[in-house]
């Protein structure tokens, strides 16, 4: 009798056994394999535009009108860290936004101490020069001359000698009833001041004259000169003492 060998039997249709696949014998890799743990995180836009203001805001130091660029650098940190902290770790950016607050603000601080202190002296001397408008109305008035003199400055000396400043003032005060004598000088709070290279600070302004007996005020220019550490003088009054009327300094 033939035996029949169950081992060699092969299965209906040639069709391979499962465990013949060789992609079967591969090692079986994680489904989640190569990805992070952590969601992304975006950077905050206003964050980075309250840098971008914050840097600009020197531009401000030049000029005033452009104050409104750290202001808006100012506000747009504060947005910007406010909306970092409500994202809930969506969103980055908190150093960006501290970086543009700090610097839009320390700026602001700055320039607003700096127009402060620049305000304190310029007031000063408006009432420093009110105060010479006054003093040199009061000498005038007085008939005193040669002090008036002294709140002249070393320029308009060496032009004007102070004979003739006496001999010239005389006169004007002595003109008549036509024209009153002068009772006194205001300044009229305008001036328009400038910075010389030496230090020097130059003002060009009017007075207001007042005459004796007279509600009728007169307006002359004048120019005052305050030298680095010095005092303010007047460098000039063009019309009580016209640039063509030149005289030699007194020996």
């Amino acid at each position: 009798m033939t035996q029949i060998n169950p081992t060699t039997t092969q299965p209906a249709g040639n069709i391979p056994s499962p465990d013949d696949d060789p992609l079967l014998h591969l090692h079986k890799m994680s489904t989640t394999a190569g990805l992070g743990t952590q969601e992304y995180a975006e950077v905050n836009v206003t964050s980075v535009v309250a840098v971008i203001f914050g840097l600009a805001s020197l531009l401000a130091m030049a000029n005033a009108v452009l104050m409104v660029i750290p202001i808006v650098g100012v506000i747009l940190g504060f947005i910007g860290l406010r909306q970092v902290q409500k994202s809930n770790g969506t969103q980055t950016g908190k150093g960006l936004a501290v970086t543009g607050l700090l610097l839009s603000g320390v700026i602001t601080a700055v320039i607003f101490c700096y127009q402060g202190v620049k305000e304190y002296h310029t007031r000063a001397d408006q009432q420093a020069i009110a105060a010479l408008c006054r003093k040199y109305g009061d000498l005038v008035a007085q008939n005193k001359f040669d002090e008036a003199y002294n709140l002249f400055d070393d320029e308009f000396k060496s032009r004007v000698s102070q004979q003739a400043f006496t001999v010239h003032l005389t006169n004007i005060q002595n003109q008549g009833t036509l024209i009153p004598p002068m009772s006194g000088f205001d300044w009229n709070g305008l001036a328009q001041f400038q910075s010389m290279d030496d230090g020097t600070e130059m003002a060009d302004s009017f007075m207001i004259v007042h005459y004796k007996g007279s509600d009728f005020q007169g307006r002359m220019s004048a120019r005052f000169r305050r030298t680095a550490g010095g005092v303010w003088l007047f460098n000039d009054i063009p019309d009580q003492f016209p640039p063509l009327k030149s005289e030699k300094p007194q020996q």
